[in-house]
């Protein structure tokens, strides 16, 4: 009976081992550039599923996770995480001595760095090249050929490239690989265009994107909007290229594919600067910049550096403690032989911790529903925050593509005015160029409306840039005056303030400036940002006419100053004598 008992535990045991492992194997087989859900949600799942083979000491399974994590930070431009992860995953296979696995992962790290170090990213992938070739890895080499010869491209090695993409595409359609074969397609269509076949190409790529379209590949649609839209660009077709970059725009922006992200925006940059529509080709390049920030920081490569060599010397080391276990081999033999005499006894042990173990596993259970509740309402909140971003970003291009553009046309409908009728009146003419002169600055405070929008949190740095943006302007439009901006060493400028906060400090330093031009006639003009006491000190002040404090009534500007102020629970303070200059002091607590 007790022989049966242990018999059919095991057999359960086994039974919901085997039922793990398949559970985590199907996640682990998740396309990734195919599944329409939050990028987010995709790292939670992986992880997720990583922890999961690793409680039930699955470490293959435990490394696909990492794998996919990589792929997935990847594709966001987060190449530290992406580095770290796939590091983790390659050593792993190295140790099960997993071939293909160890294959695919030089292949797809090559691939990865191929815009960091071009040189690296080829020596990379020819390493796993190499072991797909030498071990007739089909599933490997279709995938290997294909971005191999994207490196070729890169490099400017056309015939090269065409080479590898139709032999990838081959083993491909010999396995009837649908999901991949429209990327063979897309890049022999890139290649092509590099040629000068646009007709071709265009085949080609609407091949890909029909493909794509019946299987809903989020990213492979939209890498196929922008190839298109590129070759219009090259025939010069401006105007047919933008709606397909525009169609590109939202879903690489939605799936965080931030390298396409920001390459659309340099696309779109590039197209409006050549139709002259110089407010579109800023606006789109200040995007591009914003985006290329955040993936191409100096911190990002040294971490990454870090991380490489970090995995060099443990692997060094483990080959060490490799020929330490070798010579450990004879001495755990004798062991054993004590260990089975031992074992038997363990034996009775282990028959009395069953029913704890049985007792304890439905705890896990238990906790384990518990977390899956708690990752669907994160994940659910996850996803309303990427829609309020997605609100925010096409209310800042409405108000930029729609507003500006209208406000732009009346500027120009003025100037029509102006130079269209000889007999206008002095009187009408001053007033339309008053109207003029308003339009104008209402664009200027529309831009710094949407820089705000388009902000969560705005830093010192922000503003300095800002600000001397505003400055360098303030100084053309009045040659006699001198502009100093200064920020103390002492001030943190990576310190965050709400968008909200960022705007009226802005504002209110903007006003002080535009105060000091317009009615004190200042020669000098001086900004200063300090931090005192858990304070911040910005002052604005002038050598100018002044004013009476006691017999002024404020006017609109110093109550708009006061008033910002107060919004942001800071102080204020205007001290002017007359002849003598005004000085304007904003005081905010950190």
């Amino acid at each position: 009976m007790l022989r049966f008992l242990l018999v059919c535990c095991f057999f359960i045991s086994f039974q919901n081992h085997a039922q793990n492992r398949q559970k985590i194997d199907s996640i682990n087989k998740l396309y990734v550039q195919g599944l329409n859900i939050p990028q987010d949600s995709i790292v939670a799942i992986f992880k997720k599923n990583a922890e999961r083979a690793n409680r039930i000491k699955y470490e293959k399974g435990e490394a696909d996770a990492y794998f996919q994590l990589s792929l997935v930070y990847g594709y966001q431009g987060k190449y530290d995480l992406s580095t770290e992860n796939s590091i983790k995953a390659i050593a792993i296979y190295e140790k099960l001595n997993l071939m293909d696995r160890i294959a695919d992962f030089y292949a797809e790290s090559g691939y990865s760095m191929k815009y960091n170090d071009l040189e690296k990213a080829m020596k990379t992938m020819q390493k796993g090249k190499a072991i797909a070739e030498q071990n007739k890895l089909d599933t490997i080499l279709k995938d290997v050929y294909n971005n191999y010869g994207v490196l070729k491209e890169i490099n400017q090695e056309l015939d090269s490239a065409l080479y590898y993409f139709e032999k990838g595409l081959a083993i491909k359609q010999r396995h009837n690989d649908t999901i991949g074969i429209p990327y063979s397609w897309s890049n022999m269509a890139g290649v092509y265009g590099l040629q000068g076949n646009f007709e071709k190409s265009r085949e080609f790529f609407n091949r890909s994107l029909n493909q794509r379209l019946l299987w809903a590949d989020s990213l492979g649609i939209a890498e196929n909007y922008t190839q298109l839209g590129e070759v219009f660009m090259a025939e010069e077709k401006w105007n047919n290229a933008i709606p397909l970059v525009h169609q590109s725009l939202p879903i690489s922006i939605k799936k965080q594919y931030k390298n396409l992200t920001q390459y659309n925006y340099k696309l779109l940059s590039d197209i409006y600067k050549k139709l002259n529509n110089t407010d579109s080709a800023l606006y789109y390049f200040e995007q591009y910049s914003a985006v290329k920030d955040s993936v191409h920081s100096i911190k990002v490569k040294e971490k990454i550096a870090a991380l490489n060599v970090e995995y060099e010397t443990k692997k060094k080391q483990n080959e060490i403690l490799k020929q330490r276990a070798q010579l450990a081999e004879k001495d755990l033999e004798v062991r054993r032989k004590n260990t089975f005499i031992f074992g038997s006894l363990g034996l009775a042990f282990l028959l009395g911790l069953l029913g704890y173990l049985l007792y304890n596993q439905q705890k896990l259970k238990n906790r384990q529903f518990q977390k899956e509740a708690e990752l669907k309402s994160a994940l659910a909140k996850i996803e309303t925050q990427n829609k309020l971003q997605e609100q925010r970003l096409r209310i800042s291009r409405d108000l930029h593509d729609n507003i500006g553009a209208q406000l732009t046309f009346i500027i120009s409908s003025i100037d029509n005015l102006k130079f269209g009728f000889t007999d206008i009146s002095e009187k009408l003419g001053n007033k339309l160029s008053a109207i003029s002169s308003f339009t104008s600055q209402t664009i200027y405070e529309l831009r710094d409306t949407i820089w705000a929008m388009n902000k969560e949190h705005i830093t010192f740095e922000d503003l300095q840039a800002r600000i001397s943006n505003f400055i360098e302007h303030a100084r053309i439009a009045s040659e006699k005056t001198n502009f100093t901006f200064e920020i103390a060493s002492t001030v943190n400028k990576n310190h965050l303030f709400t968008s909200v906060e960022g705007m009226n400090i802005y504002r209110i330093i903007q006003e002080a400036v535009n105060n000091a031009l317009k009615y004190a006639e200042a020669s000098e003009i001086k900004v200063l940002i300090e931090a005192k006491d858990e304070k911040f000190v910005l002052k604005i002040s002038d050598n100018g006419t002044g004013f009476d404090e006691k017999n002024s009534s404020g006017g609109n500007g110093l109550n708009n100053m006061r008033k910002r102020a107060s919004d942001i629970n800071a102080d204020i303070k205007i001290a002017s004598t007359p002849e003598k200059g005004t000085s304007v002091t904003l005081i905010i607590k950190k």
